[in-house]
């Protein structure tokens, strides 16, 4: 795994046909722009991603070479009946199909892609004599997932009018040799070559394709985008088409506090490796986080695949896989589960090859019906703006599909240290997901997965305003299908803030397996004591509350008259129901140092009389034996003087020593 610098890598100067092109001109540069975009450039069942971020651009694919594949599938193309496999061809065979990509271009020089670029302000390559910008494009990187023409098509157009000597350019699995693929690739080279300098390298052969960990930015000083290799460029797995899906280069990149994911063709089989690999790969990148702050937001991370915005794989078709065709989930519901976008992205001219079903399928939409699922057949080009927080999108989305019954009647209880929740039944659910959302954030945070229809929060931080979700999830042989999602008011959490609270005085034990991970705090000198080891088992009296800005609760505790700090207050869970004794043979030496000793009363426990005020016994020191809890929160030291019992004394008259 490595970084991938863009800026200095790419030596070779601007691009050409060896075909006459009237677009090989001198070209005014585009004003650059910030912040991030994402464009799903609307080109049928093909892909072409537009990514523009702080002034730099790249495109992810390329669609088909001309546009009238763009209106039906591609089988009746003049080209892509060659590509739909990746088998070996003779050499006969592979010259008479480049003259027809050669024709083909002459006929075609231009392309949907070329023209939403120029659309958008992208410069061409500045063919000017004597400019400081000569070579240089506005279009910075180029990307192929996989060798399938509706991806790489449009790339001939694309590369000749605006491959320069800045554009860095990725390719995914490697080409079978003698392949059809293999005469388009080289097609693609003499594109780049055709104006090929001294000195000047093949990026095809230099720089080879990215390894699974690659990265590099986009974008320039604070606006900059990480785009993340989550595969390999490695050789398919066969020469079908399904092998050659399955090898698609799959992109993640990250903007701020957002999060894209683009999967090129993958299917069911692909996605299921993706899926296994992905908890190594984010090891090793947390590793290196440590050492590289591009990279350091991951150390939060627990799962790599989980993002905002997913461009559905393979134009959204089921992809099933080794699924029946009777299946009640698509093929990508496993990994739709991972990735739990808000937003999905097909594209696609909203039917498959003959027109017989609608894309995206109607499976796959309904296993992602949490998510909000647009189409370019339905919108033309999509573009998805992030601020950094937030997905904004002029898109309309796509109704959504739903089967299984949504939850009803949605109650939510405040209380005093809990909410409750309680909705109505529905016929027959597998189970309810519950989850909730904060103000700021519209994610989804998992709390459980249950049959009952009533759930107690017990988790919130105090002051925080929170939104319930509530959904029902059947289960079949296959997976899971979701209802749409019922959602709470906002309201606020209940509690205290960050700040001290009086209390009546009270005795609690503090009881833990794990004593000794548990520190006394001093808030005000804002400093850890000792561990709460040697108090383990043994009852403390407390006399106020500190809740610190996270929502823990710390008790201020005294033991045998001597303050101890502020303990946590989870381990403070026995309630003393009743007299209870406690640390015989303690011995400890306490002086009843309290400036009201008249109000103090000697106790006799054992007979449960009061014998006689405390007023001669002012400042006098005993020895304290044992303690004795009692169920109205006070706590008596058995005292000795001299040697000899004098009775019970209420601990509150040792305070402060």
């Amino acid at each position: 795994m490595r970084k991938i610098g863009i800026s200095f890598l790419v030596l070779f100067l601007a691009l050409g046909m060896n075909i006459a092109s009237p677009f090989q001109k001198n070209e005014v540069h585009a004003a650059e722009n910030s912040g991030f975009e994402i464009h799903t450039i609307s080109v049928g069942n093909a892909d072409a991603t537009l990514v523009k971020c702080g002034g730099q651009t790249m495109l992810i694919d390329a669609g088909y070479s001309t546009e009238a594949e763009e209106k039906g599938n591609s089988y009746g193309s003049p080209l892509s009946s060659y590509l739909m496999g990746n088998n070996k061809i003779s050499k006969e065979q592979s010259d008479a199909f480049r003259k027809k990509v050669k024709q083909l271009i002459v006929e075609n020089p231009d392309n949907t892609v070329t023209k939403y670029l120029e659309s958008q302000g992208i410069q061409t390559v500045n063919m000017q004599e004597g400019s400081a910008d000569k070579g240089k494009s506005g279009l910075d990187v180029m990307i192929a997932t996989h060798p399938h023409y509706d991806h790489i098509g449009g790339f001939i157009p694309v590369m000749n009018r605006y491959f320069g000597v800045n554009t860095r350019m990725f390719w995914g699995a490697p080409f079978e040799t003698d392949s059809y693929y293999e005469a388009y690739q080289s097609e693609l080279m003499d594109a780049q070559l055709a104006r090929e300098d001294d000195g000047l390298v093949d990026p095809f052969m230099s720089f080879g394709g990215p390894r699974a960990g690659d990265y590099f930015m986009l974008g320039e000083g604070d606006e900059q985008a990480r785009v993340l290799f989550l595969t390999s460029a490695d050789p398919a797995e066969g020469t079908s088409i399904d092998a050659i899906n399955n090898s698609s280069l799959v992109i993640r990149i990250d903007y701020k506090n957002t999060s894209f994911l683009l999967t090129g063709d993958l299917q069911r089989e692909g996605q299921k490796k993706l899926i296994a690999s992905a908890p190594a790969l984010l090891s090793q990148l947390q590793e290196m986080a440590k050492r590289d702050d591009n990279l350091k937001d991951l150390l939060q991370c627990k799962n790599i695949l989980q993002v905002d915005y997913l461009k559905l794989p393979h134009h959204g078709y089921l992809n099933l896989g080794d699924l029946p065709s009777d299946s009640e989930v698509s093929g990508n519901y496993e990994f739709f589960e991972q990735v739990k976008p808000s937003i999905a992205v097909a594209s696609t001219n909203g039917r498959t090859g003959n027109n017989l079903n609608a894309l995206p399928a109607e499976r796959t939409r309904r296993d992602l019906s949490y998510a909000d699922i647009y189409s370019t057949a339905d919108n033309g080009t999509i573009v998805v703006k992030s601020d950094g927080n937030h997905l904004t999108t002029s898109a309309i989305p796509m109704e959504k599909i739903y089967k299984a019954q949504t939850p009803q009647n949605l109650k939510v209880d405040v209380q005093e240290d809990q909410v409750k929740l309680s909705w109505n039944p529905v016929a027959r659910p597998t189970e309810y997901r519950i989850y909730y959302q904060t103000e700021d954030s519209k994610a989804w945070h998992w709390l459980s997965s249950q049959q009952d229809t009533t759930y107690t929060f017990k988790k919130g931080k105090p002051g925080e305003t929170y939104r319930f979700v509530v959904r029902t999830a059947d289960k079949y042989k296959e997976g899971w299908r979701f209802s749409n999602a019922t959602f709470s008011q906002l309201f606020t959490y209940p509690g205290k803030t960050e700040g001290f609270y009086q209390l009546s005085r009270r005795v609690k034990v503090f009881s833990s397996p794990n004593a000794s991970k548990y520190y006394r705090y001093d808030p005000f000198k804002k400093k850890w004591l000792g561990s709460m080891k040697n108090y383990n088992n043994k009852p403390l009296l407390l006399t106020r509350e500190y809740v610190n800005d996270e929502g823990t609760s710390y008790w201020s505790a005294y033991y045998n008259g001597k303050w101890i700090g502020y303990v946590n207050s989870y381990a403070l869970k026995n309630n003393v129901t009743k007299d209870t004794y406690f640390g015989w043979g303690s011995n400890n030496t306490r002086k009843f140092n309290t400036p009201n000793p008249q109000k103090y009363w000697l106790y006799n426990a054992p007979s449960n009389k009061w014998v006689r005020r405390m007023t001669k016994y002012k400042n006098q020191n005993f020895t304290i034996k044992r303690s004795l809890a009692r169920p109205d929160g006070s706590l008596y030291y058995s005292c000795y003087s001299k040697g000899k019992w004098i009775g019970y004394i209420n601990s509150w008259g040792f305070q402060n020593q």
